[in-house]
């Protein structure tokens, strides 16, 4: 349990390497502040900073999504530190246990807030608990229930007009991405950063671009990031496609918008993703639609078209005697998803 008998078993083999199991740091640290272990997130910082310049602004992006964190430190990525870190991103709500020296005579045990940690210097030899209060818990929950899977309701985005790539749709979109944890992503006409965000979350060891030109929609976008702490996310206020010649060479290409520059921005996105990328375009109009197949089919790219219509329920009265609601079908415009991958 991050030790080093995996490290020993790969370099000698198991027949050489016999394990005698006890009782591990974090077992005896959850055992004595009394609290339930099975559904916590393990990380550790110990030992990690060589070729991982951001490995505390990575732990912290990791901590925001869970309720209760069991961590291993080490005397440079102290829990002060990592308390900080995470004040300085605006997350507080927090109880935090500071576990020292266990098992020894000198073993010491502090709970505090994670403001109190942050003044305070500890044994090297620690393990730091953090459990979400049970106020924030259910908040959290509201906005991030979704966090293992692509899905998120969009009541939980800041979104105005209509400017969102409704859930089903972005729910399709991504899985057409094909994104990996360490995935570049550019979402291009990112309207309220609903995709972007997700896309964030999934690739956690990336980057993610949202370019949007409308100074409303940036509003809602940057919202959005602080709601998920979604780290990974960079907001870009420009136009495409001049904006897009200094982000690096992407994974992935999202084109929600584009309108009439829909030629120039595949034209620069083209040229600049990486090979077996993909670029995936929702369409609402029949002039978009036509304008990115026939780009990627010019390209010689592989690509496919989906057509997706969307209904979902709506209360529309009360039933007979005032007892069932009646429901009908909202139909939601249909959306036309083009897929290119750059052979």
């Amino acid at each position: 349990f991050f030790g080093i008998a995996d490290f020993l078993i790969k370099r000698l083999g198991k027949d050489a390497v016999e394990i005698i199991p006890n009782v591990s740091a974090m077992q005896y640290a959850f055992a004595k502040i009394k609290e339930n272990w099975n559904d916590a997130r393990f990380l550790s910082v110990h030992g990690r900073n060589k070729g991982q310049e951001n490995i505390i602004d990575n732990i912290v992006s990791e901590i925001a999504k869970h309720d209760k964190i069991g961590m291993f430190t080490d005397p440079e990525n102290t829990p002060a530190k990592i308390a900080k870190a995470l004040l300085d991103k605006g997350v507080k709500d927090y109880r935090a246990y500071v576990c020292g020296d266990l098992g020894t005579e000198k073993e010491r045990i502090m709970e505090g807030t994670l403001a109190q940690i942050a003044r305070k210097r500890f044994s090297p030899l620690n393990v730091m608990i953090l459990i979400r209060s049970q106020e924030e818990k259910g908040a959290h929950a509201s906005h991030i229930t979704h966090h293992g899977s692509f899905g998120i309701p969009d009541s939980a985005f800041s979104h105005s007009s209509g400017m969102i790539t409704k859930e089903e749709i972005r729910v399709i979109s991504l899985s057409k991405l094909k994104l990996k944890h360490d995935s570049i992503v550019w979402d291009i006409g990112a309207g309220s950063g609903s995709l972007s965000i997700e896309a964030a979350m999934f690739a956690n060891q990336g980057k993610v671009f949202a370019v949007e030109k409308d100074a409303g929609r940036i509003k809602h976008i940057e919202k959005n990031k602080k709601i998920f702490n979604a780290d990974t996310l960079e907001i870009i206020h420009a136009n495409a496609p001049d904006s897009l010649k200094s982000l690096p060479a992407p994974d992935a290409v999202f084109i929600g918008g584009g309108g009439k520059g829909i030629a120039k921005i595949l034209d620069v996105c083209s040229k600049r993703i990486k090979q077996n990328g993909r670029m995936v375009v929702n369409a609402i109009t029949l002039e978009t639609l036509a304008a990115a197949a026939d780009f990627f089919k010019n390209k010689a790219w592989n690509a496919e078209t989906v057509s997706v219509n969307i209904a979902k329920t709506k209360d529309v009265a009360v039933g007979a005697y005032g007892h069932t609601p009646l429901h009908i079908f909202n139909a939601h415009n249909p959306v036309f998803i083009v897929v290119g991958e750059k052979p």
